[in-house]
């Protein structure tokens, strides 16, 4: 059955948060490690770390760092994200690219000239590489969320004394339902505004779901009045197939250029694309053309349609919002003689339909000399046995 994983945001939300809760879900105390030496960040560790909050005992990540680090533009941050696998860096990449483009909206600069300062740390890459690692260990679940809760006052950062929310949350959250809270704290942090707005499929109440498990995470701030926690519920739709709904992002160009298209693809897919494609037509007076295609998530469909605009010929795009329904999907990390291979598989009634990531398939290939089928069959072979064997 599809997954969905539901952001109980009782009480706000931050890095650590959730990333203590995906912990309490089952994420492997030993991925977690891996994944920040992986990284490479020098003097930095992390652990899950229990706090309790209103008498409910709660995990955090609990990032420690041993050493200045420096101020990280956008480039060097996707340099040290590139180690990790490539679904979790895509998804940790738009995470810092909704990052970068809110701080740079707030300083007035373009999202590369962006120092990052504290959500740019070393804690915010660790605990945006946990989430994201921690999601493709469930399966990558549908994930929904509840409005935000957005506490007033001010908070100190490096540029001093600054009202709450934060500017950058403000722009973050644009598009994204919010409430208001009764006491003054910063209840939504950057990185979280991050995380829910790159990440979110939608938003509300609690989806009809069998309840699988919980994960309680819990915040560095002492709670005031009310426990400074939040909840993940993963459970299982009753659905066959999973439904939601998208935006599609149509234009038609007649004079761009197809070698431009696979740079065009890459810029949109790292901002949070779902999918982008691309047809030949035949327009007016004769002319060939093409028919480009942007799939959305509808908080993300406003700015992918302006980028298409900006890297593109089109002087104008359509939008429009569709049902879609996905089948049931999770990435297998499979064994095989050329180390560990991840598999994307999807539930397909009482079976499986499995498929290779295409990169690891080619970096196989360059390394053996076999042919990309041959390696493919492989891998599902692979897949489809270490599913049976559960």
């Amino acid at each position: 059955m599809p997954r969905v994983l539901y952001i109980d945001a009782c009480a706000g939300a931050a890095g650590d948060m959730l990333a203590g809760a995906v912990l309490e879900l089952g994420w492997p105390r030993q991925e977690l490690e891996a994944m920040v030496r992986r990284l490479g960040l020098e003097g930095v560790t992390a652990a899950p770390q229990r706090v309790v909050h209103g008498g409910i005992s709660t995990t955090r990540l609990a990032v420690r760092v041993e050493r200045d680090q420096p101020h990280r533009h956008l480039p060097q941050v996707r340099q040290h994200l590139a180690h990790l696998p490539p679904e979790v860096a895509r998804a940790a990449g738009r995470v810092f690219q909704r990052l970068a483009a809110a701080e740079a909206r707030v300083h007035g600069c373009r999202p590369e000239e962006v120092h990052f300062h504290e959500v740019g740390a070393a804690d915010a890459l660790v605990e945006v590489a946990a989430f994201c690692a921690g999601l493709a260990w469930l399966g990558w679940p549908r994930l929904v969320c509840s409005p935000l809760p957005l506490g007033r006052g001010w908070v100190e950062c490096a540029h001093g004394r600054l009202p709450l929310p934060a500017p950058a949350v403000l722009h973050l959250l644009e598009g994204v339902p919010v409430r208001p809270w009764p006491e003054e704290a910063e209840t939504v942090t950057p990185t979280a505004a991050a995380l829910i707005a790159a990440l979110a499929d939608s938003f509300g109440p609690p989806p009809a779901m069998r309840l699988l498990a919980t994960g309680c995470g819990g915040g560095s701030r002492p709670s005031q009045g009310r426990p400074n926690l939040l909840r993940l519920l993963l459970g299982e739709e009753e659905a066959p197939g999973q439904g939601d709904e998208v935006v599609e992002i149509v234009c038609h160009l007649d004079d761009q250029s197809p070698e431009d298209l696979p740079v065009v693809f890459e810029r949109l897919l790292a901002a949070g694309a779902l999918d982008v494609a691309a047809a030949p037509l035949l327009m007016k007076k004769g002319r060939p053309g093409l028919m480009l295609v942007v799939l959305s998530r509808p908080p993300d469909a406003q700015e992918l349609a302006g980028l298409v605009l900006e890297q593109t010929t089109a002087l104008g795009v359509r939008l429009r919002r569709v049902e879609r329904r996905i089948l049931a999907r999770r990435v297998v990390e499979v064994d095989s003689p050329w180390g560990v291979v991840p598999v994307k598989v999807a539930r397909v009634g009482e079976g499986w339909r499995c498929h290779p990531e295409a990169e690891a398939v080619a970096r196989i290939c360059r390394q053996t000399g076999l042919a990309p089928a041959e390696v493919r069959r492989r891998l599902v072979e692979l897949a489809a046995r270490q599913i049976e064997d559960g």
